[in-house]
């Protein structure tokens, strides 16, 4: 049986370009296949294999193209490219399958992506992304869909479930985590995720457990407490920020010693001065604050009882914040 060429849709594809991925290849023309080696493929074919594949692979990711499909290291002169535009966000917005194709190709959905999927009757984004995550292993795919689902609330939680039956080939680790924080109720969703984490080899644990954060809740504040280990970087106190950190149980920590104080600390400064794009999103702060004097009295003793470099470097940095993050004693 003879397919298209999955880049030009036009001529029958002649080549299975395994490179990338020997399980899912690229299959293409004799001329798209130049193109895609040299790394010229025009805008349109770009979009076409991008909506297939995702845009992560390496001939196509974004060291050779920008996310609208214009090269910007071509081995060779890319030819036409005006004529072969690829598809614009008004263009494909009317329809769920041809915005999921457009997402599929995005380097992140932005606002106005957003905004589009929003504007879509659910049943039939429901319907679409259904279809789509069955009919695809791919994870890129498969992680896209997950992120729609999660603008559906309630609506979607079916769809997750269905999605879950299928981990870990369910694309996005973190994606499958804000869909479940979305579209389920937390005391069904939260442990799917824990249970997962717990799973994991210990350095995998450590890139993922983060995505806890989606969820917003105290839950992971007592996960912190179950598993925080030493040596602890930044994104502990991230997680903590993120969970509705509240001064009792940043005393608690503070008087617990490492790893828990360090984590104290960083979540407190998470929270006076966000870093990431999640944090300034969802605006955390501190619940339940103490007074300016308390909390001073607080950092003070803790570097007192551990005068190690990095504690009294993250402390002394936090004293700075302290009006930032309590009310006047």
């Amino acid at each position: 049986m003879t397919f298209l060429c999955q880049a030009c849709e036009s001529l029958p594809s002649l080549i299975e370009e395994r490179d990338d991925d020997p399980k899912e290849p690229y299959l293409v023309c004799q001329e798209c296949h130049g193109r895609l080696i040299s790394r010229a493929l025009r805008p349109s074919e770009w979009f076409n294999l991008a909506k297939r594949h995702g845009w992560a692979k390496f001939l196509l990711h974004d060291d050779f193209y920008d996310d609208d499909g214009e090269a910007t290291q071509p081995e060779e002169d890319v030819e036409d490219a005006e004529f072969h535009p690829a598809p614009t966000l008004n263009q494909v917005e009317t329809a769920p399958s041809t915005l999921l194709d457009y997402s599929v190709t995005r380097w992140k959905l932005n606002e106005d992506v957003l905004a589009a999927w929003r504007r879509l009757p659910q049943e039939s984004v429901l319907s679409c992304i259904a279809e789509r995550f069955d009919r695809t292993m791919n994870p890129s795919v498969r992680a896209v869909t997950l992120e729609v689902a999660a603008l559906l609330r309630a609506q979607g939680g079916a769809f997750v479930r269905h999605a879950w039956k299928s981990y870990p080939d369910c694309g996005s680790f973190w994606s499958l985590a804000a869909a479940t924080a979305a579209c389920l109720p937390e005391d069904e969703g939260f442990p799917l995720v824990a249970m997962a984490l717990e799973k994991l080899p210990e350095k995998m644990r450590r890139q993922q457990f983060g995505a806890l954060a989606h969820f917003r809740s105290t839950k992971s504040l007592d996960w912190i407490e179950t598993h925080a280990s030493e040596p602890t970087g930044d994104a502990w106190g991230y997680l903590a920020a993120a969970s509705k950190f509240n001064w009792p149980k940043g005393e608690e920590w503070l008087k617990a010693g490492r790893p828990l104080s360090l984590i104290a600390v960083d979540a407190l400064l998470a929270i006076a001065n966000p870093r990431t794009p999640f944090l300034r999103r969802i605006g955390a702060v501190l619940e339940n604050q103490p007074s300016e004097q308390a909390l001073r009295y607080a950092l003070e003793a803790l570097m007192k009882a551990d005068p190690a470099p990095r504690v009294i470097q993250r402390a002394s940095a936090l004293l700075e914040y302290v009006p930032a993050l309590v009310r006047s004693s």
